[in-house]
């Protein structure tokens, strides 16, 4: 792999007594071009580039297309115009939640044979990028291939071809934890299936340890979070959530209030992000999750949320964990046995904020202000506990904070 930073150093000859000279040379991001848009081996070089050269901005620039993208597919219904967006976010920076909708987009374009195929390679690009669900990604290319077998213009051969591929796709969707066959039952894009003796056959193939009856949607959308058994803790130098970057796709909308707005019903200004499951209860389970505002200014707003929900997926309770919330106040967060505890931070910057950016300035020390508890009890519920001024104001340095 290439690498990010190249040192030359520029070494005296003939015995001349100048010093050495470095000079770093900053090595341009490789950007995908409309030949490389579903090339998988190009898309990860350019994301492994990027993290070698901590290239933010193009990052929120394509977060941001994305979303408007999100905005004209799934609120207002243009899949057509959301595709040339989605297509601009991933050249500005790929992404496999991008693939992910591009593909969703492109086999509710109309565009016929050359969209559900380019739909197919978008949903393999997501894939490669271990975007999650992974089942959710089998069941789309299911629909896509059934979508093949059904057009117009295919021959008879290419429709039956189709059609298996179509059933392989929804079996290992079923094997990887799908199973909401109310889902599939209302999804016209391929609900006929349901109908074909190859798909019953494949229900009958499905391996029994792996197929579960139960699984749903909520399911899928708990599994996706990795389970964290002990104690979870965000530092003030962890608010931004940075090593966090598995985004939680829009299927799953219905389990995050914050996702739906009035306008529309679904929130274009933020991304949400998997954090961890950090409890397991008979009645509940808790899981924490993350959203960046991607319209913000040099310093966007990260929230972390902790929020609760019954087996059946209801969510019971919810309550802010941590949050970088603007420039000069933060949260942090820690969850332990049920006992929540949350405290507010000033930080104190080395400049005045509004005199120096971000880039050039540095937070010098945090100083506590205040903390609360909670409590979760047996039924998910999230209770208030005791909130209080600490008995020093005292503040710290964010090394003394580690």
């Amino acid at each position: 792999m290439r690498k990010a930073l190249v040192l030359i150093s520029a070494i005296a000859i003939m015995g001349c007594s100048e010093p050495v000279k470095n000079y770093v040379v900053k090595v341009k991001l490789h950007q995908l071009d409309v030949t490389e848009l579903f090339d998988k081996e190009k898309v990860y070089d350019v994301i492994f580039d990027a993290e070698e050269l901590a290239i933010d901005s193009l990052k929120n620039q394509s977060r941001k297309l994305f979303l408007e993208g999100i905005d004209l597919y799934r609120n207002k219904k243009q899949a057509a115009k959301a595709i040339e967006l989605f297509k601009s976010s991933i050249f500005t920076f790929p992404d496999a939640k991008t693939y992910y909708e591009l593909g969703n987009a492109l086999i509710d374009a109309g565009l016929g044979s050359p969209g559900y195929l380019d739909a197919i390679k978008a949903f393999e690009v997501a894939e490669h990028l271990k975007f999650q669900p992974l089942s959710m990604i089998q069941y789309n290319t299911a629909c896509a291939y059934y979508k093949l077998s059904e057009y117009k213009d295919v021959n008879e051969k290419d429709r039956e071809d189709y059609q298996s591929r179509a059933i392989y796709a929804l079996k290992d969707a079923f094997e990887s934890g799908f199973s909401d066959t109310l889902m599939l039952n209302k999804d016209e894009r391929i609900n006929s299936i349901m109908q074909a003796d190859n798909y019953k056959i494949m229900l009958t193939e499905v391996k029994p340890n792996e197929f579960n009856a139960n699984t749903t949607l909520f399911n899928a959308f708990i599994n996706s979070f990795s389970l964290k058994t002990e104690s979870f803790e965000v530092t003030p130098e962890r608010v931004q959530m940075k090593e966090y970057d598995q985004s939680i796709n829009y299927t799953f909308a219905k389990f995050i209030p914050e996702m739906e707005n009035v306008s529309f019903g679904r929130d274009v200004s933020h991304d949400f992000f998997y954090v961890a499951r950090v409890a397991e209860k008979p009645r509940y389970v808790a899981v924490l999750y993350s959203s960046i505002n991607f319209y913000g200014e040099e310093m966007q707003p990260v929230s972390t949320q902790l929020a609760t929900y019954s087996p059946e997926g209801e969510l019971i309770s919810s309550r802010l964990f941590s949050c970088s919330c603007t420039a000069d106040k933060i949260k942090t967060g820690k969850i332990e046995n049920g006992i929540v505890t949350v405290s507010d931070y000033n930080r104190i910057w080395k400049h005045p904020i509004d005199q120096v950016s971000f880039q050039e300035n540095e937070v010098e020390k945090v100083e506590i202000v205040a903390t609360t508890t909670f409590s979760i009890d047996e039924n998910g519920v999230i209770n208030e506990g005791t909130a209080f001024k600490p008995y020093t104001t005292a503040p710290y340095t964010l090394a003394e904070l580690k």
